[in-house]
This record gives C-alpha cells, sequence and structure tokens, in this order.
C-alpha cells in the first residue's frame, strides 16, 4: 500500500496538484533555473574559448597584419614623394620629398625588422614626426614563408634608398643649373623606372607576406567558429528540452491555478447578477491571460524602445546619408524588407536613387520618374501606394507580372521629399495548375506597417538634416555670381573622380578667362567689372549642357566640368561659350561693354590620371589661347607642357 501512495504524491508533484501555491511557483522556478544553469554552463565554455582565441587574434595576429598594411602604405607614399622630386624643380620642394622618402625607408626597415624579431613599432608623421600610434608585434622569425617575404622586401627597400640616392644626385645637379647629359638623363629616367619597379614588387611581397599571416587568423577564426556551431547545437537541444519541459509544466500550473481562478470568477459574477448555478463545475482550460497581457506589453514596449533608440541615433548621424543607410538597414535587418529601393526628391522634382549597402541601385519603374517625379504615384499623392491591394495601381511599374510592390512616401513640410519602395516576389502553384498568386499578406501588412512607423520617426530628422545641407551648401557657393566656387571643386572632386572611374566615362575641363577685364574695372570701377562677371557667369551657365557643372574658379577665371563627354562634346560647349560671350552686350552706367573669352580644354582621364593636373592643362591650354590673340579656345596638346608651364 506504500508504493502506491509514494507513486500518486510524485504524480501530484509534478503536475501541481494537491500543494500550496508557494510551492508551484518554487519547482516551477527551480526546473528553469537548472536549465539556465546548464546553458550558462555551455556559454560560458563557448565564451572562455572565444576569449582566449580572441586574446591572440587581437595580440599577435592583428598586430602583424597592421604592421604589414602600415609598410605598403609607407612604402607607396615614399614612391609619390620620389615622383614629387622628379616633377618639381623647386630645391625646397625637392628637399623636403627627399628627406619625406629617408625617413618613410626608415619607419620601413624598422617595421620590418620589428616584423622579423619581435618588439614595439612606432608610426609617426612623415609630416610632422609626431608619434601616430605605437603597438607590440610578435616576432615572424619563426614563419619561413614569412621570414622569406621580409627579407625580400628589406632588400628591395635598400635597393630603393640606392635609385633614391642616383635620383637626388642626378636633380641636384639639375636644379644646380648644370644640366643633364643625354645619358644622365636616361640614368635618371633608369632610376626612376627601377624605384617604381621595385615599389610595386615590395607591395606584391608585403601582400602575400600579409596573405601569410592571415593563414593564422584563418586558423583561429575557423575554431571559433567551429565553437560556436557547437555550441549553437547545444543551445538548440538544451532549448528544445527546456521548451518542452516548459510547456508541460507550463500547462499543469495552468490548470492549477488559471482556470481555477477564472471559474471562481465567473461564479462571483454570477452570483453578483443572480444567475449563480450552484451544481455548475469549475472547468479548467482556458489560457493564462496574465501571460498573454505581460507578451504584448512587453512587444508595445519592445517597439516603443525601438523607435526611440533609432531616432536618437539618427539624430546625431553626420549626414542625410547617414539617416538613409540607418532606415536601409533597419528595413533590412530587423523587419525582413530586403528588396527595397530609395529616392529622394529635389525642390526641382527631380528624384535620386538613394545608394546604400542595403538597397538596389537599379529602379524598377519608368526611368522617367528620375526627371519628372511627378510621374510617381506615390510622390504625386503623398499616399502609400500597394500593388498588392490593387494589382497594377501604377503604370509606371514596370515588373508587376513578377512582383508586388509597395511605395510609401517620405512627408517632410507637407510634401513628398522621398519614397521607400519594397518589391516581393509572387509565388506561384505548380506549372499543371493555374498559376494563383499566393502572398502572405497579414505578414507583409506588419512588415509595411512597422517600415511606415520608422519613416514617420525619420521625416523630422531628415527636414533638420536638409537644412542643415543647405547651410552647408551656402558656404561653397561664390554670394556674387551663384556659383559654385572653388571650395566647393575641392570637396567635389573625389566624388566626382570616383564617378568618372566607376563609370568608365571622360570630363571635359573647360578653363575661362574674360579677355582684358582689367581694363573694366580701371576705366568704369569694380561696380561695373561685378555687372559684366554677373553677365558672364549667367551666358555661361546658359551655354553649358543642364548636366554640366559651372564654377567660378577666382576673379575672371570660370571651370567648366563637362560630364560624360563624348568626343566633340567639350569643344562643342566651348565654342557655345565663346560665341555667346562675344555676342552679349552688358549695359550697365550708361555704357554698353562687350567682352571676349578665352578658353583652354583638357580631358579627365584622358590627358592625365590626376584631376588637378588636367585643371592645370587646361590652364596651360587657356595661356596658349590668350598668345595665340585671345577669344580662342584651344585645346592642350602634350607638347604645352614645359619648363616654363611649371
Amino acid at each position: 500500500m506504500r508504493t502506491p501512495k509514494l507513486f500518486w504524491r510524485f504524480i501530484n508533484l509534478i503536475t501541481f496538484t494537491d500543494i500550496p501555491i508557494w510551492q508551484k511557483i518554487f519547482l516551477f522556478a527551480g526546473g528553469g533555473i537548472f536549465w539556465f544553469i546548464i546553458t550558462a554552463l555551455v556559454g560560458l565554455g563557448a565564451v572562455t574559448y572565444v576569449n582566449s582565441s580572441s586574446h591572440v587574434l587581437t595580440d599577435q595576429v592583428v598586430p602583424q597584419i597592421k604592421a604589414s598594411q602600415k609598410l605598403i602604405i609607407n612604402i607607396r607614399g615614399a614612391n609619390v614623394s620620389v615622383h614629387n622630386i622628379v616633377i618639381h624643380d623647386d630645391m625646397e620642394t625637392v628637399s623636403m620629398n627627399y628627406e619625406r622618402d629617408k625617413f618613410l625607408h626608415g619607419n620601413i626597415t624598422t617595421t620590418l625588422t620589428s616584423l622579423l624579431e619581435g618588439g614595439v613599432i612606432k608610426d609617426y608623421s612623415d609630416l610632422t614626426g609626431e608619434l601616430i600610434e605605437e603597438f607590440e608585434v610578435e616576432p615572424l622569425a619563426e614563419n619561413t614563408s614569412a621570414k622569406n617575404h621580409i627579407g625580400k622586401v628589406l632588400n628591395k627597400s635598400s635597393r630603393m634608398r640606392d635609385s633614391l640616392e642616383t635620383l637626388m644626385s642626378l636633380k641636384m645637379k639639375k636644379l644646380g643649373g648644370a644640366g643633364l647629359t643625354q645619358l644622365e638623363n636616361d640614368q635618371f629616367m633608369n632610376a626612376l623606372r627601377e624605384y617604381d619597379m621595385l615599389t610595386v614588387q615590395s607591395v606584391v611581397e608585403l601582400g602575400k607576406l600579409t596573405s601569410s599571416i592571415s593563414v593564422l587568423q584563418s586558423k583561429y577564426t575557423d575554431n571559433i567558429k567551429t565553437v560556436l556551431q557547437a555550441s549553437m547545437v547545444l543551445f538548440i537541444i538544451i532549448g528544445v528540452m527546456a521548451i518542452t519541459l516548459v510547456i508541460v509544466f507550463s500547462y499543469f500550473l495552468k490548470a492549477s491555478i488559471t482556470d481555477p481562478l477564472n471559474a471562481i470568477t465567473n461564479q462571483i459574477k454570477g452570483l453578483s447578477e443572480g444567475e449563480v448555478d450552484l451544481t455548475k463545475q469549475i472547468a479548467i482550460g482556458s489560457k493564462d491571460e496574465i501571460a498573454q497581457l505581460s507578451t504584448n506589453f512587453n512587444m508595445l514596449m519592445n517597439t516603443i524602445h525601438d523607435m526611440n533608440t533609432f531616432k536618437k541615433v539618427i539624430e546625431e548621424d553626420d549626414t542625410l546619408d547617414d539617416v538613409y543607410n540607418r532606415m536601409a538597414e533597419v528595413f533590412y535587418d530587423q523587419l525582413g524588407l530586403d528588396d527595397l529601393v530609395m529616392f529622394e526628391i529635389s525642390n526641382r522634382n527631380v528624384m535620386r536613387l538613394i545608394d546604400t549597402p542595403y538597397s538596389k541601385n537599379e529602379i524598377c519603374c519608368n526611368k522617367e520618374i528620375l526627371v519628372d517625379s511627378n510621374l510617381c504615384r506615390a510622390r504625386k499623392t503623398g499616399h502609400t501606394v500597394s500593388s498588392i491591394t490593387y494589382k497594377k495601381i501604377c503604370k509606371q511599374y514596370l515588373l508587376s507580372p513578377e512582383k508586388y510592390h509597395v511605395c510609401v512616401p517620405i512627408i517632410i513640410g507637407g510634401a513628398t521629399g522621398g519614397i521607400v519602395q519594397f518589391n516581393f516576389d509572387k509565388s506561384v502553384t505548380p506549372e499543371h495548375e493555374k498559376p494563383t498568386p499566393i502572398i502572405q499578406s497579414d505578414c507583409i501588412a506588419r512588415q509595411i506597417l512597422k517600415a511606415e512607423q520608422y519613416i514617420r520617426e525619420s521625416t523630422a530628422v531628415i527636414e533638420t538634416k536638409k537644412l542643415t545641407s543647405a547651410l552647408k551648401e551656402s558656404a561653397v557657393k561664390d554670394q556674387m555670381t551663384g556659383l559654385y566656387n572653388r571650395r566647393f571643386l575641392e570637396e567635389y572632386v573625389d566624388t566626382l573622380v570616383a564617378s568618372v572611374v566607376r563609370k568608365g566615362t571622360q570630363v571635359g575641363l573647360l578653363m575661362c578667362d574674360l579677355d582684358f577685364f582689367k581694363e573694366v574695372n580701371d576705366k568704369y570701377g569694380h561696380d561695373v567689372g561685378d555687372v559684366v562677371l554677373k553677365a558672364t557667369a549667367n551666358v555661361i551657365s546658359k551655354s553649358a549642357r543642364s548636366g554640366d557643372l559651372v564654377i567660378r574658379f577666382g576673379g575672371e577665371e570660370f571651370v567648366v566640368i563637362v560630364n560624360d563627354a563624348k568626343p566633340g562634346d567639350t569643344e562643342e560647349v566651348a565654342e557655345r561659350i565663346r560665341k555667346k560671350i562675344a555676342e552679349t552686350k552688358v549695359k550697365t552706367s550708361g555704357v554698353v561693354i562687350s567682352k571676349t573669352i578665352s578658353i583652354g580644354i583638357s580631358e579627365f582621364p584622358k590627358d592625365t590620371q590626376n584631376f588637378w593636373e588636367a585643371i592645370k592643362y587646361a590652364d596651360i591650354a587657356l595661356y596658349k589661347a590668350k598668345d595665340a590673340g585671345r577669344n580662342t579656345v584651344l585645346k592642350f596638346k602634350k607638347e604645352m607642357w614645359t619648363a616654363e608651364a611649371y
């Protein structure tokens, strides 16, 4: 008789029956603590191993790779100094670059020795000599491959210093006015070519050195991945077991607490209304309302927290593009909207495709909307446009047969300032059946709803950053002519060069200078001169193409950048400007002034791979045009590049 009693007591214990409430909670919590300890032990083991391996990577491998990369930077910097020695005829500039090259090679030798034998690497600025940073590296002497690469680079560095001395000796002789013989000129160019060849070879060797070091990095990384994967498997196994037990015991806990309480509540309510049935049994079978309420509340709080955090982050971002990148990242990573396109709308109703790492660079719509944004339905109406609720709703969308799309406007200051387009693939039934679109509309609706919430949180920040950008733009505009100034060109040149290289196109550079402009100021005064400059800027802007860029370079000089120039485009624009200037009559202060303009042309990167050198080429061609009688367009030729042109 004793055994059945113990058995039923055990059953009552695990089913939370006939025991006090505090014991039910204690037992349930004890089970949770048990699985927490098991999970913590697995996690602690994985973290300990990963931490140990990470220390090896950060203390040994990463500094070695970092040192190798700094060597590449120093070698390339030394090469730049050598070329500066070659192209400049100024004694101070030549000497400065010679000292810089020697300084860099000293750093290279020291760093290579430290890599080989171990020690502290100190990185000094080659401009100020100040210490930038220092870090310690482990020796690579036992790594045969790395040791071989280091030895080769040391040898090549020594040969580069020899070539440098040869170059410097001949350059000093030239600067001294003695002139160079043909043999010496040949020696000079051979030394430069040898230096360039050794630079390339050294960079290649350092690349191989980095690769050999990276093998060790890959080994530790692979080990970390293996441990993490094994830990993940254990977490899944433990999680499945824990969840299974939690589900079972939660059911028993609910049956023993929640259902009776609900039944009692109903009974009390019925009693108060006089409709109670005293013979009715208390049924157990409802869900835990408290758990459900808590879950919903936590979801609400998490959403509010995520929104507030997102807004604070984008408020502190530097640029508008950073905000767009952050929005695209949220759509892509958190909401699972991985097929998206973002547009920005300017005050001229032009739509710009926003390039982010998470959005597509190709649009699914008629490209005419980029020129006239009023063709876009979402931009025109300011409302969300969805082909899920109404197919083929927008005639500008070109992929309706294959995809659904939802276009959400970004409303800024009561107007549409941008569009976020989300695309979804249409899945269909097998080919032998009638195709029927099958979409998870509820899931998509929830995703879009959250996306719209993020967009609404972003609008105020976008508007503020647009105003800030407008204020910044005023600093790069010439106040008198309204054109961009030289400061703008200096900030814009990197973007321009990157675009030209990426697209494989050419740009034409026009250096324009009014003929005898000083006479206007001397004869009529600077006020009249300003009127002439404004009229000139207006004529040049109207004569250039809509996609070209006109810049007031200084004084009466203007630079025109002819974008995506085809053969003959640059000359055509230059001739049009010259003719329009010659035909223009400027009326001011009772006099009519007519001026002509001289224009020098160069092409980037056709004439040179250096943008500022291309500007210099155009300037040389301009002065050749002045010498040729003014009111002339002249294109740069290599024979114009003389010692005097420097």
